[in-house]
Order: structure tokens, then C-alpha cells, then sequence
């Protein structure tokens, strides 16, 4: 990433970490590529900066100044006011919208007056439309990708193309469990797994320092006490339930944390053990359903799956509190593995009464997946209602239950527990 702006040790100084000393620096700084001054943000000139923004979001990003005038890099301090609702505002007018961050640099005599900066980030759903054009830099300015341009269109194209794959390869399983058939990497259990990809071009390198590592082992375990072990990858840290050896047959509760802060929870599907397998399909026979048609069926208790589901979000939504991420930067998506056949059980007459008049709901596909949200096209998602607004309606339908029935099923068998 590209500053105009750097410490005293030669390092480039991100915009959140600007000061009004900094801007100093920029007597040197010609406009270019990556910079652009502005003296004002008048209303009339919005249309024009829609056009930069777009410009920069089609490149490698780059940094607004305004408040300092081109030449002479004089600084004609703007009012304070609330810039990164303006700006958005401004920004609307790009489809589809770019990521940008705003700062405003007060002045030291007069806090009410001083430099905004905008920094626009290399976007990754290019082309970025303004106004039914294609804006690109070109030196200093902005120029209009002309039609027979070809060439410049399918690169922005192909970017977007290699996010998106980017987002797709990170939204599969690659935890494997130590089962006997470890060398194949297969299994028959069944799995579910919801995968929050972080889609900002932001550079957050926190956890690439140890202490921060370790601050956040504490924290998780102090939120869900329930881990017993940690454990690494190359750009991850792994928290389970228990630990698993080669040779087993066992799974566990796999929360993974990338350095990225990008996560994954794993959950495998089934009863804890026979008699409570046992117990489902004695349920089943009591209801009227033939013992020999519930023998051909797999059994997992829904209340557990849920819970653990459930529990994995709540506690991504703690760190998310705590480490101030933000919903528009995750892409979200669940899927069920090796789940043909398979029931979700729960105790409770809300799911009699759903068996006595649907019959018995199953899931009919080996693996169930659903598209891959991004969260920034619906800003009014939080992390804390996730398992009520996306993860509970696709539960239900990945196991043949009505959306209008499985939310009361699950809040009354949770009652009972």
C-alpha cells in the first residue's frame, strides 16, 4: 500500500494513524497516481469526486487530500462535520460501491476547522461504474475507459474474478479429522461447518505479533470455557473442544481463527452416544413411525448441533466486540457434509406435533451449501443476530424443515434441556 506519508523509521503511516504533523510531508508530494489534493468539497464538485473515487478503486487505490491546494500545497482548512456519512453519500453514486476510510486532521488552534483525508482502497469488485463510465488513473487524473478498450476492462474483470476465487476456495473444509482413513482424508460423519471470510483490502496485522496471539487465546477461553486445547497453523490458530489423534474415531468442535481475522467453525453431526441414538428412535416409534424406516435413517441431536452452532457464532460476535471488526468486511456461508438421510432430532412437542403433521423431515443431498453472502450489501446484518437471520433458515432447509417451524422447535427443546 502506497503513503504519501511515512514514521520516522521510514515505515508508510496508514490513514488511522495520521496525525496533523504528518501533513508536512506532503510539501514534496506531487499529485500522481496514488494522490490527489483538492482545496474544497463543495456540493457542486461531488460528482467529480465520485469519479476520483472510482478512478482509484479501478487502480491501486490511492489518497484523497482535501483541504490543501494543488500547487503550492497551502492548507485552506475545511469545516469539521461528519465526512464518512458525506463521502459515503458521494460514493453511492459508484456501483458497486468502494471500500474508503476517512480521517479528519483537526487544526491545533481551531478544532472545528482542518484537512480531511480519504483513502481509497484497491477494489476488489472491479469494474467500478460511476455515472455509467469506467474511471482509471492515468498519471494525475482520471480518465474514462473508452469503449473499444478492451484490454483494460478485462483486467478489472479478471480481478474481481480472482477475489471471488479467493473468497470460494477460503469457504471450504480443509480441517480434516484424525479418522482411520486419515491417509484419503475422508470420512463418513457428518459435518457442518460456517465460514466468515474477511473480504477488506485493510492490512490488519495484528495478529502477527505473539503477545496479540496470546491476548487472544486468553480471551476465547475466558468467552467459551469449553476448549481444551490450541494449537497452530501456518495462518491460523486452532482452538477444539478435545483433542484428536490419528487413529480415532472421534471428532470435535474445531474454531479456527485466521491472523487475518477470518474464521472457521467446525462442528461434526450426531448423537453423543448410542443410548441417546437409542432414545431419538424409541421417539420415532412412539410418534408412529415404523422402526424398520427409521433404521434406514442417520439420527443427530438437533439441540447439540444447534447450540454448538449457535455458540460458535456468539463467541466470533465476542471478538468482534472486543477487536472492533466490522460486519461489512465478511463474506458468510454454511454447509453440511455427507448428510444424506440424515435427521435433526430434537425432544419437545413443538417437534412432535411437526413430525404428527409433516411426517419426518431429512436432509436429501450429501452436501448442503449455501451462496456466499456478503454482509456489506445488507449493512443492517450484525454479527449477533447471524445464526437467527441466515445460519437458522438454512438448518432448516438443509434438513427438510419449514423456516416458519425450526426457530420455535429449537428455542423450546433448548427449554427442556
Amino acid at each position: 500500500m502506497y503513503s504519501p506519508f511515512i514514521d520516522n523509521k521510514g515505515n508508510p503511516i496508514s490513514i488511522n494513524k495520521l496525525k496533523y504533523t504528518h501533513l508536512s510531508q506532503l510539501v514534496d508530494c506531487d499529485e500522481g497516481h496514488h494522490l490527489e489534493y483538492k482545496k474544497i468539497l463543495e456540493d457542486g464538485g461531488k460528482a467529480q469526486l465520485a469519479k476520483e473515487i472510482a478512478s482509484f478503486a479501478n487502480c491501486e487505490g490511492g489518497w484523497l487530500i482535501v483541504g490543501i491546494d494543488d500547487k503550492s500545497r497551502d492548507i485552506f482548512p475545511i469545516d469539521k462535520c461528519d465526512y464518512s456519512q458525506k463521502v459515503g453519500k458521494i460514493a453511492s453514486r459508484i456501483s458497486p460501491m468502494p471500500e474508503f476510510e476517512t480521517k479528519f486532521l483537526s487544526l491545533p488552534e481551531d478544532k472545528s476547522k482542518g484537512v480531511l483525508i480519504i483513502y481509497v482502497y484497491e477494489g476488489r469488485n472491479a469494474p467500478y461504474i460511476c455515472n455509467g463510465s469506467v474511471y482509471v488513473r492515468s498519471g494525475s487524473s482520471k480518465e474514462p475507459v473508452k469503449t473499444a478498450d478492451r484490454g483494460n476492462i478485462e483486467y478489472l474483470y479478471s480481478r474481481s474474478r480472482i477475489y471471488t476465487e479467493d473468497v470460494e476456495k477460503f469457504c471450504k473444509r480443509d480441517y480434516y479429522f484424525a479418522y482411520n482413513k486419515l491417509v484419503q482424508k475422508t470420512t463418513n460423519a457428518s459435518i457442518a461447518s460456517i465460514y466468515l471470510k474477511n473480504v477488506s483490502m485493510k492490512k490488519d496485522r495484528r495478529l502477527n505479533i505473539y503477545k496479540n496471539r496470546d491476548a487472544l487465546i486468553e480471551f476465547v477461553k475466558s468467552h467459551l470455557s469449553l476448549f481444551e486445547h490450541v494449537t497452530y497453523s501456518m495462518d491460523s490458530i486452532i482452538f477444539m473442544h478435545k483433542t484428536i489423534f490419528p487413529g480415532s474415531n472421534g471428532g470435535t468442535f474445531i474454531f479456527e481463527l485466521y491472523y487475518d481475522w477470518s474464521c472457521k467453525i467446525i462442528v461434526p453431526i450426531g448423537c453423543t452416544s448410542n443410548e441417546q441414538n437409542q432414545e431419538f428412535k424409541n421417539q420415532f416409534h412412539q410418534l408412529g413411525i415404523n422402526r424398520a424406516v427409521i433404521d434406514n435413517f442417520q439420527i443427530a441431536d438437533g439441540t447439540s448441533t444447534c447450540n454448538v452452532l449457535f455458540g460458535g457464532l456468539k463467541l466470533f460476535e465476542d471478538i468482534a466486540n472486543e477487536y472492533s471488526l466490522k460486519e461489512k468486511d465478511y463474506a458468510f456461508c454454511a454447509e453440511f457434509e455427507n448428510a444424506e438421510n440424515l435427521v435433526l432430532a430434537f425432544k419437545g412437542n413443538k417437534f412432535k406435533e411437526y413430525v404428527n403433521t409433516y411426517g419426518v423431515s431429512y436432509a436429501h443431498k450429501e452436501i448442503n451449501r449455501s451462496p456466499i453472502i456478503y454482509l456489506h450489501n445488507n449493512p443492517n446484518i450484525k454479527f449477533s443476530v447471524l445464526a437467527t437471520s441466515y445460519l437458522l433458515d438454512y438448518i432448516g432447509a438443509a434438513f427438510g424443515y419449514r423456516s416458519d417451524s425450526i426457530a420455535e422447535i429449537i428455542s423450546e427443546s433448548n427449554h427442556l434441556l
